[in-house]
């Protein structure tokens, strides 16, 4: 979800950006700075690079999703490593604990929670919340689908992206649903209602995960229809070289393809394997754990928040 807004009376990151990049004392040398100097400077720039990322379209979205994986990496790795763990501890002296305890307390094998573990649940509700108005763009995207192929475009490709859109429609719709009944927003007998008379959320919350593997299995049909198209389009130039007939160079061109369609199988094979396991009723993948599912989320969100990343430079 794209986050646009910041806090009402302070600067947009532009501003700030222009205002800090004027604000320099006459009075300090900066020919010689000391290492102090140097470390403070790095800071203040990480944290104005930070201010812009989360200003920007979907910065906020990408932060919070790559530290909230992060987070279950470290989780995983803090109840197996008592290095890990004194480190953990350390990194979360400054954080304020909830008494709460999260849904990750299933994916620790003693059933304990620690308490980085218990942070990365508190994130991770914060991006359920945000997801209340994930509907907003699967509507407009819905709406241009609607409308038909564009010109020239592939028709089998755009019945795909339907049925994409449709299944995250559907995943998000329960999602929403479910979280808002678990809160109190909805009544138990609306639930019922929609759920074969059981008030629980748990069946609500299976169909909206397998709504998302299905929307995450169009993203491999998708890949294996663009190859198909552009290993055509590159036999056709071959062909039309070896007729003697002048063709365009694309070599630019191939090398982006290739280097986007790479990305977005590895994005998508990231992300399967979660969504396969969510949405088994029977367990899911024997062995799942935070470890698993944090570099799940890392490698698929990893591409995504490093380009955000470099742009604040």
């Amino acid at each position: 979800m794209s986050d646009t807004t910041v806090e009402p009376g302070a600067p947009s990151a532009k501003a700030v950006s222009e205002a800090t990049e004027k604000a320099v004392p006459k009075d300090i040398d900066v020919s010689k700075p000391s290492s102090a100097a140097l470390a403070a400077k790095k800071v203040d720039q990480t944290v104005l690079r930070l201010n812009k990322l989360l200003a920007s379209p979907g910065g906020l979205s990408a932060f919070l999703s790559t530290f909230n994986y992060t987070l279950y990496t470290l989780a995983y790795l803090q109840s197996v490593s008592p290095a890990i763990a004194q480190r953990a501890r350390a990194l979360l002296s400054l954080v304020k604990q909830t008494s709460s305890k999260p849904a990750t307390s299933t994916l620790i094998a003693d059933g304990a929670v620690p308490p980085i573990a218990a942070l990365a649940g508190l994130i991770s509700r914060a991006r359920t919340t945000l997801r209340l108005f994930g509907l907003l763009p699967l509507y407009a995207w819905m709406k241009a689908l609607i409308a038909g192929p564009k010109p020239g475009s592939d028709t089998v490709l755009h019945h795909i992206a339907v049925t994409q859109c449709l299944s995250y429609i559907g995943y998000q719709a329960l999602e929403n649903i479910s979280v808002l009944a678990d809160n109190g927003v909805l009544s138990n007998k609306f639930v019922a209602r929609i759920n074969r008379g059981d008030p629980t959320t748990a069946r609500l919350y299976l169909w909206a995960y397998r709504a998302w593997l299905s929307g995450v299995s169009c993203d491999f049909l998708r890949l294996a229809r663009e190859a198909q198209l552009e290993k055509r389009r590159r036999e056709n130039r071959q062909q039309m070289l070896s007729e003697g007939r002048a063709v365009q160079v694309y070599e630019d061109e191939d090398a982006k393809f290739d280097q986007k369609w790479w990305t977005d199988f590895v994005v998508a094979a990231a992300w399967f394997p979660m969504a396969l396991h969510y949405s088994s009723s029977s367990g899911g993948i024997p062995g799942w754990n935070l470890g698993w599912m944090g570099l799940s989320g890392l490698v698929a969100g990893s591409s995504r928040a490093m380009g955000m990343w470099r742009a604040t430079m």
